[in-house]
């Protein structure tokens, strides 16, 4: 089982800065990316909400806009990182 809790994750090799989000029984919450494309990120976060944390890097890993690396991409390494550290 998951732990509730919160979590700001520091990106790397993209415009935003950090990923800050809630986890409540398993679930994400109250997505934000600081900075960003703001219509790609806050969609990709309103996506994400109501969405099983072990959902996230299924659904976004490997999506690719710089390099490699993309906004959706690192907010599954920050759901791998809460999930190792949570479960």
């Amino acid at each position: 089982m998951v732990k509730d809790g919160h979590m700001v994750y520091k990106t790397s090799n993209v415009c935003a800065k950090e990923i800050h989000f809630d986890v409540v029984n398993g679930i994400v919450h109250n997505v934000v990316f600081d900075g960003g494309c703001r219509g790609n990120t806050q969609g990709v976060a309103a996506l994400a909400e109501g969405m099983p944390i072990e959902d996230v890097p299924l659904r976004l890993r490997h999506i690719d806009c710089n390099g490699g690396h993309s906004c959706p991409y690192e907010f599954a390494k920050a759901a791998e990182q809460y999930l190792a550290e949570n479960s």
